[in-house]
């Protein structure tokens, strides 16, 4: 059995063919809803860049959901999620050739469904820039400290995301009263092994890195700018999350590879980024 990795856009945008050929004969590469969104809404030439490199084999790359799947697994069983090839959609799958030619046009329901899928992310991005908003209310030492000094600091808490478990637990009860299922865990059964323990961190760490980029002070309304980098930034937890579940992933995303060496320092990383 091939072991399980994910794979990202910034990757496929990056390696050449022989490459992701490579990496699917040696890993069962999962593509994920978010991956797919993000190649269904990219401008062509990266998008028929991306579509170009998979393999034309049936079976040399399986489809993963997002988060919400594995959340729900975990309240329904009341643990961690243990073996996240247990989520894979079923189906033998191969894109639709047209996508690699830049031929492809999306019939009616398909451009429904997109337009759909673009609504409910605009949707997030808001909800998630709503947390990078207000952040701070966790990390106190942050407010009101000398602007040279705030790289570090920011530095320092989310090094305490990483490594203080009971922290984590911590901001997850505050979670608790207003965006958590009835049935969702309770903080003290959370590991790092649960798929909600690794949403709270990484909703933490995405957060704090979009309030230090702002300077504490997220535009609010905020630009279409301000929104895409939101959005940008939400759709590399999810990577992040899923990566520390499955133990490796594809990328040449900087921010990623920073919050997987941060977060979860046993995934395996392949990437074709210049040290």
């Amino acid at each position: 059995m091939r072991p399980a990795l994910i794979l990202d856009k910034s990757y496929l945008d990056g390696a050449s063919t022989a490459q992701v050929h490579e990496l699917c004969a040696n890993f069962q590469v999962m593509c994920t809803e978010t991956l797919f969104f993000e190649l269904m809404t990219t401008r062509e030439q990266s998008q028929v860049r991306c579509f170009s490199k998979f393999p034309a084999e049936p079976g040399s790359f399986v489809l993963l959901p997002d988060l919400p799947p594995l959340l729900r697994a975990e309240m329904e069983a009341g643990g961690p999620c243990r073996n996240i090839g247990e989520y894979i959609i079923p189906g033998t799958y191969i894109f639709n050739a047209k996508l690699a030619l830049g031929t492809y046009d999306a019939p009616p329901d398909v451009a429904e469904t997109l337009r759909q899928w673009r609504a409910n992310v605009d949707k997030d991005a808001r909800l998630f820039l709503q947390r990078c908003q207000s952040v701070h209310q966790f990390f106190p030492e942050l407010i009101g400290i000398e602007f040279r000094d705030f790289p570090a600091a920011v530095a320092t808490v989310r090094h305490r995301i990483a490594t203080d478990p009971e922290l984590t637990r911590a901001i997850f009860t505050t979670f608790d009263r207003y965006d958590l299922p009835e049935k969702a865990p309770i903080a003290s059964q959370l590991t790092p092994h649960w798929a909600w323990f690794r949403w709270v961190q990484c909703q933490i760490i995405a957060a704090l890195r979009i309030f230090e980029r702002y300077q504490c002070s997220v535009p609010n309304p905020p630009t279409q700018g301000v929104l895409t980098r939101a959005e940008h930034s939400m759709h590399d937890t999810q990577y992040v999350i899923l990566a520390s579940l499955a133990g490796a992933i594809a990328s040449n995303d900087e921010e990623i590879l920073q919050d997987i060496h941060l977060l979860a320092p046993a995934v395996e990383i392949i990437s074709t980024r210049k040290p």
